[in-house]
């Protein structure tokens, strides 16, 4: 069942450079799910112990009630609390009818351990957006 997942994952940008076996490790802590328009997938200032990856519909990003970003197909949103277990910066709510890739951030953690070069791997994707977030919102 993990090779479900496959093609969803590849077309993200974070897992974009991982192989086939690294691929497997993400499938195997993924789950997929289907929410309405109007769930809040992610609300700022919680703890943080998951992502998300969009495969249909949009999402929503707003910090303190601000719109921030729209987030389609192929769009990610928590990977920062699962590999920092921060606390949510923003709040993530479907806009339509959304079907998603859950990634537990518990399972994460187990996973990394496993094949740590995901996490070698993520490092850029997440840092480049890291860098466009701060440059993007100061004053």
């Amino acid at each position: 069942m993990a090779h479900a997942y496959h093609k969803h994952l590849e077309s993200v940008p974070l897992f974009a450079g991982l192989d086939q076996d690294e691929l497997d490790a993400v499938a195997s802590i993924t789950t997929e799910l289907k929410v309405s328009a109007g769930t809040v997938l992610i609300t700022e200032g919680a703890a943080a112990h998951e992502m998300f990856v969009v495969v249909e519909g949009t999402v929503e990003v707003t910090r303190a009630g601000a719109h921030i970003a729209n987030i389609g197909p192929g769009g990610f949103a928590g990977e920062m609390a699962i590999l920092t277990h921060a606390r949510r910066d923003a709040t993530v709510t479907a806009t339509t009818d959304v079907k998603l890739l859950h990634l537990d951030g518990r399972s994460f953690g187990g996973m990394l351990h496993d094949a740590p070069m995901v996490a070698v791997k993520m490092l850029p994707v997440v840092a480049a957006r890291v860098v466009e977030n701060s440059t993007h919102h100061e004053h």
